[in-house]
């Protein structure tokens, strides 16, 4: 009789990662880019899940040291990316945010849920979750009551450091799955290393 794998071993992020890549890239035709990748890969997600994810690129307020945010709802979660983030830093923040959906660690930020406030400017978004109109949400609001304390996020680094293997390995894959000319864009490790002490400015991760 084999051995049944960990939990740990079957939550690998490499194995993860490479299955949802492979997965997602299987349903585009052609070149695509990586704003439009990153919202099918979220698609190939969401069956994956107990709900569906929704991706969302949003301009963070400038006094934010968070380059993305989760939102788990009780019928979706909303993965907050800001927009203004070079693309191969947008699949870092995307990727963290989808790793700690991966191994359940979003209650590291928020214990009790999203706080009251957030929920309450997003209930129309949930209400018109069908029609797909948002513009008329304030974001920037809901991204910064959505925002966890450096204190919350440095007492769940490990947490943290754990969902950033997931941004880190899924930026890897950048130069391969968005568009024609991304070789000229290609990411390295120590870019991708700069990137987490340049523009989180704390342990707490994007």
């Amino acid at each position: 009789m084999k051995p049944s794998k960990s939990p740990k071993s079957a939550k690998s992020p490499k194995r993860f990662l490479d299955r949802l890549v492979r997965d997602t890239a299987r349903t585009l035709t052609g070149p695509t880019g990586a704003e439009a990748f990153l919202h099918t890969l979220c698609a190939t997600l969401s069956p994956q899940l107990d709900r569906p994810v929704r991706l969302k690129f949003v301009t963070f307020p400038p006094e934010l040291d968070v380059s993305g945010v989760t939102l788990a709802l009780d019928e979706q979660y909303i993965v907050v990316v800001e927009n203004r983030a070079p693309d191969p830093h947008k699949f870092v923040i995307a990727g963290h945010e989808i790793g700690h959906i991966h191994y359940g660690t979003l209650d590291v930020h928020y214990p009790a849920g999203p706080p009251a406030a957030a929920r309450r400017l997003l209930s129309r978004y949930a209400a018109d979750d069908s029609s797909g109109d948002d513009e008329d949400i304030p974001w920037d609001k809901v991204v910064a009551m959505a925002t966890r304390s450096p204190a919350a996020a440095a007492a769940a680094a490990a947490a943290e450091w754990e969902a950033e293997e997931c941004g880190l390995r899924l930026a890897a894959k950048f130069s391969k799955v968005v568009g024609p000319g991304a070789a000229a864009g290609r990411t390295t490790q120590d870019t991708l290393t700069g990137r987490l002490s340049s523009s989180l400015g704390n342990i707490g991760g994007p």
